[in-house]
């Protein structure tokens, strides 16, 4: 696939030397990720594709428009994200986007897949277009599981085959998102067989993700279309799905590193061609003070890998990965993508161009965007059953007298995101279960924001909470309004300030607000720039921390609700279990 509509003749035209190019950079090393090579060399610049590359010595008889000096810098592809979730940043498309430019990063393949979850494809649409206000490519792919478990939690939107094929067909769109129901596709499901024909009715391409798919059930994925996968974090598992054909993407995010076991998978093998680089979820804070995709290729060199060949893939290998003919590459036919850098280790470049444009410059960013305003967005957060601090008292199972057993969900040893159960006895008063007495107790109540009136209340001890509640509407993948609270007045303040504001983070104390992050786009995004999001996202992180301890992390919210996850988990609908994908009890008789 091209991803450039150039006129030919006219680039014909300048290589021959019979018109003017628009640029020249001169006097840089140039990084050749097609051969392994690194020489001296011009790079002449048209309409912003590549037209020439001239090595030292060739001179032309017609000078560009502009010459470029690089001043012996190397010249590297510009690297590309191939999969990512934006709204994990908390910032829209536009601003992500000018943050990663600086870090060389040129283009991105986007999963929207939590606001589809929140606006259908409304949101998807929202996502394309915004994405267009900066200077780096802004690809989308269509989700593929709106929302993760149907039948288990309430989101905003539901989609099925013909969903994704009406995002499918919008300009912009490279394929169809992560396919995670992986267990769908090895069993054949009707809804999983129907969205993957979508895509390979229009030839498109189809991104895997099957943590820990071995053996038979491989194949079956495999053969079921998706030939990609960002989710293995085992050598043995990542050399066991190269072997079978798949193309692995290896991940270094804010949430999960598991690059060591994937460097691992690939070492000792002759060749790496369906090996390139993701970040999957990258906070704000992140890509302000480490980087984006170059901070995975840094982390690859200091493993030991050569350079050149991390470079390789996050350029031409994530291109080949999509099929992006023109991208990847420094030479004729490519997009003027690239990198002017002072050395090869994954560090933050002198400049970076797109489209043979300068984008960015010491760490500046420099193009000339659309700065207009969004437009107004939809608030999500509908909840009527939410009504009084009332409404966050749990009630007792009938009949139970002074006091009921509750399933109390629990840390499985150290990983919070990852909870069992035991049952405690729990007083009741006036019909409601109390924690009065148990310190090491907490509430915690996911409320559908999507008008269903679903919601549903458990007592943990997962967060050491000593005061007040903290909450947020950003709760993967369905992203419903969740809250932690040891006191009902505090839960409703941070109820009310969601709801009004339209989504976001807020922790509370005696029953005000005392901290909040505003995240106005579908629940999800705020519309500030990198370097806010960050410092308001610290700040909260750091507030609920003075209620739960230092060791709190604000992952620990996001994924606490995530149905797909093995262990006990709370939706709107009830509490099931991860791993039999069915509801369990919470409260019996004593």
């Amino acid at each position: 696939m091209r991803t450039q509509k150039k006129d030919r003749s006219r680039l014909i035209a300048a290589a021959m030397q019979k018109i003017q190019c628009d640029m020249t950079v001169e006097n840089v090393q140039l990084v050749n990720v097609l051969t392994g090579e690194i020489y001296p060399a011009s790079v002449d610049i048209l309409d912003g594709m590549i037209v020439r590359v001239r090595e030292k010595g060739e001179e032309t008889s017609v000078k560009s428009k502009e010459i470029y000096d690089g001043g012996g810098k190397y010249m590297i592809p510009g690297f590309i994200d191939t999969h990512m979730h934006v709204e994990s940043s908390m910032m829209l498309p536009e601003n992500l986007g000018r943050a990663a430019a600086v870090w060389g990063t040129t283009t991105v393949c986007t999963d929207p897949h939590e606001i589809a979850n929140v606006m259908g494809i409304d949101g998807v649409r929202f996502m394309l277009e915004n994405g267009k206000k900066q200077a780096i490519r802004h690809y989308v792919l269509a989700p593929s599981s709106v929302p993760a478990v149907p039948a288990l939690e309430g989101n905003g939107a539901y989609f099925g085959a013909e969903e994704v094929g009406e995002i499918l067909d919008m300009d912009g769109v490279v394929g169809i998102a992560e396919i995670m129901d992986y267990v769908g596709v090895y069993n054949d499901c009707e809804r999983m067989h129907g969205i993957i024909d979508e895509g390979i009715k229009r030839n498109m391409f189809l991104q895997g993700h099957s943590p820990m798919a071995r053996g038979k059930e491989l194949a079956a994925y495999i053969l079921g279309g998706p030939k990609s996968d960002h989710e293995s974090s085992i050598a043995d598992e990542v050399r066991e799905k190269l072997r079978n054909g798949m193309h692995i993407n290896l991940r270094a995010s804010s949430i999960i590193d598991a690059l060591t076991e994937q460097k691992k998978g690939i070492d000792g093998q002759l060749w790496h061609d369906n090996v390139s680089i993701c970040t999957d979820d990258v906070h704000a804070k992140d890509l302000l003070e480490k980087g984006h995709i170059n901070a995975v290729v840094r982390k690859l060199i200091e493993m030991g890998m050569e350079p050149i060949e991390a470079i390789k893939l996050a350029s031409y290998n994530a291109a080949r990965e999509y099929n992006f003919e023109d991208l990847g590459a420094i030479a004729p036919g490519y997009a003027a993508d690239f990198q002017l850098v002072k050395r090869l280790d994954g560090n933050m470049p002198s400049e970076v161009f797109v489209d043979g444009r300068l984008v960015a410059e010491n760490g500046v960013y420099t193009a000339d965007d659309d700065k207009s305003p969004i437009a107004d967005m939809p608030n999500t957060v509908n909840m009527p059953q939410i009504a009084s601090p009332e409404d966050f008292l749990m009630k007792a199972p009938e009949g139970c007298g002074d006091s009921a057993k509750i399933l109390v969900l629990t840390r499985n040893g150290g990983n919070a995101a990852v909870k069992t159960g035991r049952w405690m006895e729990l007083p009741v008063k006036n019909g409601y279960v109390s924690i009065d007495g148990h310190d090491e107790l907490q509430f915690v109540c996911v409320a559908n924001r999507y008008g269903s009136g679903d919601k549903n209340i458990a007592v943990m001890d997962c967060f050491d909470m000593k005061e007040g509640a903290m909450a947020t509407t950003v709760s993967h993948d369905s992203h419903n309004f969740t809250v932690f609270y040891k006191d009902i007045d505090s839960a409703w303040a941070c109820a009310e300030r969601l709801k009004e504001t339209g989504g976001g983070m807020c922790a509370a104390k005696d029953g005000k607000v005392i901290s909040a992050i505003e995240l106005p786009v579908a629940g999800l995004m705020s519309t500030h720039a990198c370097k806010e999001v960050s410092d308001e996202i610290e700040n909260i992180e750091n507030t609920i921390k003075s209620l739960c301890g230092e060791e709190f992390t604000l992952l620990m919210l996001v994924v606490f609700s995530l149905p797909v996850l093995p262990g006990l988990t709370l939706t709107d609908r009830g509490m099931i279990d991860g791993m039999t994908q069915r509801f369990v009890q919470q409260s019996c008789l004593s």
